[in-house]
């Protein structure tokens, strides 16, 4: 836990390293010593058939979920907002600039009673 899911539109300026953005995030999550940085779990997902707002081709969009187990605060959750997304601001600066953009963060709650996971080592 966390489980991270990076979601962006096809028609984005600025093609950053997937695999390390993903690890920038995992990073800036174990740094906040929440999490234990094995349990981080990051995927990115393009979406090529994109419609946002009008449907003009400079309209873009980022989005970072982040789904942890309930029971964290408001405070605690919102930091973790904050501090995904300026890593996602530096990743998509062009983006930023030069088209209509938005790039957001959500921090969803598991329900903790009812998940359930197998690791094997």
């Amino acid at each position: 836990m966390p489980h991270c899911i990076l979601e962006y539109s096809n028609n984005v300026l600025d093609v950053p390293d997937m695999r390390t953005l993903l690890q920038e995030i995992n990073d800036t999550l174990a740094a906040t010593e929440l999490f234990n940085r094995d349990d981080i779990k990051s995927r990115a997902i393009r979406h090529d058939l994109v419609v946002v707002g009008d449907g003009a081709p400079d309209r873009t969009f980022v989005t970072l979920t982040v789904q942890i187990l309930s029971g964290r605060d408001d405070e605690t959750k919102a930091s973790l907002s904050d501090q995904t997304l300026a890593v996602l601001k530096r990743a998509f600066p062009q983006t930023l600039e030069k088209t209509r953009c938005s790039i957001t963060v959500q921090i969803r709650e598991i329900h903790r009673p009812s998940y359930r996971r197998v690791i094997s080592y």
